[in-house]
Parts: C-alpha cells; structure tokens; sequence
C-alpha cells in the first residue's frame, strides 16, 4: 500500500503547522506533522511512504500532480493552512479528482473544526480531528487487509468501488461520509504520552532546504510537548490546553538520532512554550549539552524564564529564544489573558538578554482594547528591553479560540472564501510601523554590522525583505511574521 503526505503548493514560501500558517520569506520550517506521520505510517506492514513538501520544493500545482500520478498512492493525506484555506480546498480538489481511486484525507485546525464542510469543499475521504498520529495509524492498519487495489481485480471494480472497499472508515478521530451518504463526526482526538510515539522521520526530507535567519544547515525541528497551561485567550494551541510533555530521555534520545544519523547541528523546538516545566527543561538541557557543535532556539513566555533558565539553555547549545511578550500595556496583557504583570517579568527579559542569548521578542497589536498609548508603550518597552529582533503581528481572533467566543459580535468570519478578522481593529498599518520605529534606528542598524560581516547575504536579503514590506503602502494580510 502507498501512502503519500503532501504540504501542497503555493505560489509563494508559506509555512503551515496545525496552529497557524503565514508568509516568511526569510525562513521555512519543515512539515514536522507530516515527518510524525511519516513515522506513523512506516509501522505499518506494507506501507511504502512517501511526503512530498511543494513548498521546499517549489513545485507548481501541475509539476506537485505529476510527482503525485507517478507514485501513484492509495492514500493521501494532506495537511491544510488556516490563512491559506481557498488555495488548500481548490488543490485537495483536483487532487481528488486525478486519484478517483484513492483515499484522500486532510487534517489542520479548520478541517477539525468544520469536518463535514471541509468534507464537502474538497471532495475527499476524510478529516482527521486533533492529533492525528493514532488515528492515522489505526487507519492504515484498518485498510491495509482491505484495500490494495494493486492486489484487486480492477477491471472489476469501478472507481467508487475500489474506495468503498475501504469503507466504513471508523476508528476514533476519523470523520467521513459513510456509503449512505451519511456523516459521521469526529472527536477530537489527544494523546496521553508521547513517548510512545515514534521519532518524527527526518528521512522524509532534504534538511538543506529549511532554515531559520543567521542558523546553518542542516536544520530540522522538534516538538517536544504538545498542548499548553497557559491561559491566553488567542491561541490555537497544539491540540488543545491539555499540557502533554515528552520526557526529557525521549527527547533528547530524539535530537541525538537526528544529530547522529542524519548529520543535524541546527534546529528549533516547536513547542508553545519550551520552558513550561523547569524541572524537565534543566534535563533536557543537561542531555544535551553531551552533544557538540549544536545550535538551536526555542519558544519561551516572560515568567517562565530567567538568568539561571538561560545559563542553562546556553551550556546546551541554544543561541536564541523568541520570548512571547505581546505588548508594553498591562491593559492589553490583561485583556489577552496572559496572566503576569509586567512588573515582575522585566527583570527576567533582562537576565535573559545579560546571558549573552539571543533574543527575539515577539509582540500583537491590534487588540480591541489597544489604544495609542498602549501601542506606544510597547514600542517603548521593545527599545528599552535592546531586543536582538522583534517580530510584531496583528490579532486575529481565530476560531475555537475563546477570544473568538468573546467577540464573537465584532468578528467577520467565513469558511470559504476564509475571512477571519475584527469588524473594528485599530488600523492594521500599526504592525508596519511598529516594525519601521524599532528597526530604522541608526542604533540599531549599528548594532548588526556583526551579523553583515558574518552573514553577508542573508543580512542584504533579510533586509531588503523588510524594507520592501515596511514602506509597503497595504501590509499582506496573511504575513504574520517576518523571523
């Protein structure tokens, strides 16, 4: 049986993940819920697999149908954006159509959340809702005595036969029309331990092609923990609040056999929050300091790091950390359910930055309660902090997100074509300005003649891509980040 996982085209480098999806230029991320089921599916009897990642790739949706018709797969499985929803149900759909006989699949925030619509839009087989590793699995393994059409008689079948052999899909986390016509729901599906999941497959792709700015190659990603504690009330967390970590053995079992067999020295955790646990952080990073020659960042939130956290993350071989600050404005801290006061995580940021680790500090506007002086006192507090890099992106209340709940009355939302945005939003351009205020400082730009001299190239491209979108007239409404 072949399977094939597919991150389909784009006309521009976009990245998606089940949490969120945007436009960044100046980096790419490899699929890593596909590399897992990657995973998955080779615990499968019979199962050859193959992911196809169009946009490492840079594949056209013709040349991405023709890579498809010539593996010729029995199932598909794609993985579908949230900002880019049009562009993924128009693919799914010729995909569906050149492969009649397949079973084709996709999973993602908005799939999981409108299963029978995402049904409907694409034409394909099924949703997976949550974490889609099991469920995955136990589906190949339902089909595998039932459907291999190269093991059938095809001149007997017509196309709709060969996929309702395979019907009822069932199992848990599946959604489907079954051969009534009828639809059967999903429930979201999570996982109690992820140490019994397998390594995520890092033989399913070409690591030369992934990278974050100033990192090296060969570069890969990580996810270590699925889930957050955390209140905030924006999120789309990774399959929910439930905080699900994997031991600090398996992970850095993980990273070692990424290292060692596959030649790794650069890569990034994933996880909503990295430093979630200190106790389990302290481990992973005593694991991995036995390995050399590494360098990697993480995701952090203000009061879960400080000096001794970072010291370390530093022996371990982080270089940098993206830290959630959000805003300068303890009305809209407030507001977003971040849960500490500002007060008492500035010393923090600041130990952090003492310890010589890089640090992004990641900021929103936008937000219904934002006034002028709230967004001032975030430029302010971004300035004062002397951030390495800033990345600023407007709110968006997404579905199945409680601030969604919460304005419900004051937000545009469709499906298809996919609009999800505040009726009334302080003006979008703040993000634009906020990014022209903090970079075009003659201090600044003084400050990263270093990162010219050492990286010549990617500092003019990084730039350019800046400048080119911070005096753009109209921001691109799907760029949420520009690191």
């Amino acid at each position: 049986m072949k399977v094939l996982l597919i991150n389909p085209p784009y006309t521009s480098q976009i990245i998606r993940r089940y949490v969120c999806s945007y436009n960044a230029p100046n980096f790419l991320f490899p699929p890593l819920e596909l590399m897992y089921l990657s995973a998955q599916a080779r615990l499968v009897a019979g199962c050859e697999v193959k992911l196809i990642d169009c946009i490492a790739g840079r594949l056209s949706p013709e040349a991405t149908l023709d890579a498809v018709r010539a593996f010729n797969p029995d199932v598909v499985l794609s993985i579908m954006a949230i900002e880019y929803f049009d562009n993924d149900v128009g693919f799914l759909k010729l995909l569906k159509r050149d492969l009649p006989a397949a079973l084709v699949g996709c999973f993602g925030h908005l799939p999981g959340n409108y299963q029978r619509e995402t049904l409907e839009a694409t034409g394909t087989d099924f949703v997976l809702a949550g974490e889609p590793d099991l469920s995955f699995r136990r589906l190949l393994e339902d089909i595998a005595p039932v459907k291999n059409v190269r093991e059938m008689d095809e001149a007997a079948l017509s196309p709709d036969d060969k996929v309702k052999t395979a019907l009822p899909l069932g199992g848990e986390g599946v959604a489907y029309f079954d051969g009534s016509g009828v639809f059967v729901p999903a429930e979201f599906q999570r996982i109690e331990s992820l140490d019994s999941l397998p390594y995520a497959d890092q033989s399913a792709i070409d690591h030369s092609r992934y990278g974050e700015p100033f990192f090296g190659h060969p570069y890969t990603t990580f996810l270590t923990s699925r889930g957050c504690p955390f209140s905030c009330n924006y999120c789309v967390r990774s399959y929910g609040r439930k905080y699900v970590p994997a031991s600090a053995a398996h992970v850095v079992g993980e990273v070692t056999a990424a290292v060692n067999n596959h030649g790794i020295k650069y890569f990034r955790f994933m996880d909503d929050t990295f430093t979630a646990s200190k106790r389990r952080l302290l481990e992973i990073c005593a694991g991995l300091e036995k390995l050399e020659g590494i360098s990697w960042s993480c995701l952090a939130r203000p009061n879960t790091i400080d000096g001794e956290i970072a010291a370390a993350l530093k022996r371990a071989g982080c270089s940098r950390v993206y830290v959630g600050i959000e805003s300068g404005s303890q009305k809209v801290l407030d507001y977003l359910k971040r849960g500490y006061k500002l007060e008492n995580v500035i010393e923090n940021i600041r130990e952090v930055r003492r310890s010589g680790l890089e640090m992004v500090g990641w900021f929103i506007v936008g937000s219904p309660v934002e006034e002028r002086e709230d967004f001032e006192q975030s430029i302010r507090l971004a300035r004062d902090l002397k951030l390495e890099f800033v990345a600023v992106s407007t709110l968006v209340p997404y579905p199945n997100t409680e601030l969604y709940e919460l304005e419900k009355d004051n937000i545009e939302f469709s499906l298809l074509p996919y609009k999800c945005e505040f009726k009334e939003q302080a003006t979008t351009e703040r993000e634009a300005e906020f990014y022209r205020r903090y970079y075009f400082r003659p201090s600044f730009i003084a400050g990263k003649l270093g990162h010219l001299a050492r990286h010549p190239a990617e500092t003019l491209k990084a730039s350019a891509e800046f400048v080119r979108y911070a005096v753009a007239s109209k921001r691109d409404p799907n760029r949420r980040d520009l690191l």
